[in-house]
């Protein structure tokens, strides 16, 4: 049985064998037919070949001619290529030359392995392609850092540093920390010894916020406890909120509310659920928040407000103990970014302070600057195509430091109307938005945001001018918060 088996087997191999030997004859008999028909097309592809590149060398001859012809400062700049690249790898040579012979002294072994891997290389075309690709390119690099050392400059530390920190010049960045370290000391000498607060809850909130994110050793000496004591001292009274003035006839404010909850959050000081509550409940159905509460929330819903509501509640989220409640606020906030979005000037990454008034207006590129920042801020994911428009889209010139925008626009709440009294300074919240844009940029737009940021902060520059002692704080503040990066990563 053992033998029947073993014979069966033989054949059926026997027979496998002589299929794969037929089928192997025949497809050689096929390749020995098509072989002249594939000859023939690669002589033919060979030729167009050889006639496409000869007519694209004629038609690159022709426009070089012309380009030499219009631009003779070509020619200046190819030759300096040219001694430049000569210059560079004759120093590469001698340097590979010397670098082998001093690595045979110690190592025989090893420089016999580099010579060895040097003939290697120029046995293949292929190998000796790529390695003159690689020192074409690097001959290019070498060029382009002569001919243009600052851009060249400003590209290696692109590409060098790390994300988290925009690298400008050493000589920018010691400027901004002192100026930073000035407006700190400014803001903090307008608090009095018992660290008490005193003036518009506004403008006290923002001081706060600018200490804290800039300079944590003087926030640190703040009094937590007092700056809770203080702010819902003059909240209300008919609400958890907060107004400009405590005093008076003035509208429940949105837009100082959210800058108190973002600087209790900058403390650590959770918000009570009904100041939470009052931010909700104010949000339109739309997703945007008006500036005043108890005002009409489609027609007069405020970009600004917006901006300043999802920051508030985006950073008091993480200060709430309740899963629920984080749910609701992150869903708030998600809301409210959609409604920035879909409000954004289209291609231009600007917004109008009321994209719902009915009369034509212009944008602000402060409150378009804050808007940005704030979308960074929550961590808005769909920004790309709006960091572009917003680096193609910004000025030539840094705006001055003080110079400020106001719409003055009248808000209806109720049978009263209340003018918005806003003022959006443009030179700090298009630097804070451009940083931001910078950390989530490519390399190009990367470079192109740090060359708007090294006119922006340039030894000398319009913000340098602020000395602390200005009559408003909200601008050192703000200022101050412009400058922050260079102190915290340092």
């Amino acid at each position: 049985m053992h033998s029947d088996f073993a014979n069966k087997l033989r054949a059926a191999t026997e027979k496998a064998r002589e299929t794969a030997a037929a089928w192997i004859h025949r497809a050689s008999a096929r390749a020995h037919k098509l072989r002249p028909y594939a000859t023939q097309a690669l002589e033919t592809v060979k030729a167009w070949g050889i006639a496409g590149a000869n007519a694209l060398r004629a038609h690159a001859a022709r426009a070089l001619a012309k380009l030499r012809t219009r631009f003779p400062i070509l020619d200046v700049y190819a030759r300096a290529l040219r001694l430049h690249a000569a210059k560079a790898l004759e120093a590469v040579n001698r340097g590979y030359r010397a670098g082998v012979a001093i690595i045979g002294r110690y190592s025989p072994r090893t420089a016999r392995a580099i010579v060895a891997c040097e003939t290697w290389l120029r046995q293949s075309d292929w190998r000796r392609l790529g390695l003159t690709a690689l020192a074409v390119v690097l001959v290019l690099g070498i060029g382009f850092a002569a001919i243009f050392p600052e851009a060249a400059g400003r590209y290696g530390r692109v590409i060098f540093t790390s994300n988290r920190v925009v690298p400008l010049p050493d000589e920018t960045r010691r400027a901004v920390r002192e100026k930073a370290k000035q407006l700190a000391a400014a803001l903090d000498s307008r608090l009095d010894r018992k660290r008490r607060l005193a003036g518009e809850t506004w403008t006290s909130a923002q001081v706060l916020v600018a200490l804290r994110e800039s300079d944590p050793p003087t926030s640190s000496r703040i009094d937590v406890k007092l700056i809770e004591q203080y702010f819902r001292s003059v909240a209300g009274p008919e609400c958890a909120c907060w107004r400009r003035f405590p005093q008076g006839k003035h509208p429940n404010h949105l837009g100082v509310t959210s800058w108190v909850l973002w600087t209790f959050a900058q403390y650590g000081i959770p918000a009570h659920k009904s100041e939470l509550e009052f931010l909700l409940s104010a949000q339109g159905a739309d997703g945007g928040w008006p500036l005043f509460a108890g005002a009409q929330q489609q027609k007069f819903a405020s970009s600004y407000g917006t901006a300043a509501a999802i920051l508030a509640l985006h950073e008091q989220a993480a200060l709430q103990p309740d899963r629920g409640q984080k749910k609701r606020l992150a869903a708030a906030v998600d809301r409210g970014a959609d409604w920035l979005k879909s409000h954004v000037v289209a291609g231009r990454a600007r917004w109008v302070d009321y994209p719902a008034w009915p009369e034509a207006q212009e944008d602000f590129l402060g409150v378009s600057g804050f808007a940005l920042f704030a979308l960074h801020r929550v961590g808005a994911w769909w920004l790309g195509s709006l960091d572009r428009d917003w680096l193609r889209e910004l000025p030539a010139q840094a705006p001055a430091a003080l110079r400020g925008e106001t719409s003055a626009k009248a808000v209806q709440v109720g049978n009263r109307s209340f003018p918005d009294e806003t003022r959006y300074y443009e030179l700090p919240w298009t630097i804070l938005a451009t940083e931001e844009v910078y950390r989530s940029a490519g390399i190009f737009r990367k470079v192109r945001a740090v060359q708007w940021l090294e006119r922006a902060l340039a030894p000398g520059a319009t913000i340098y001018a602020l000395t602390g002692r200005e009559k408003s704080a909200t601008i050192v503040a703000e200022a101050l918060l412009a400058l922050r990066n260079e102190m915290k990563h340092e």
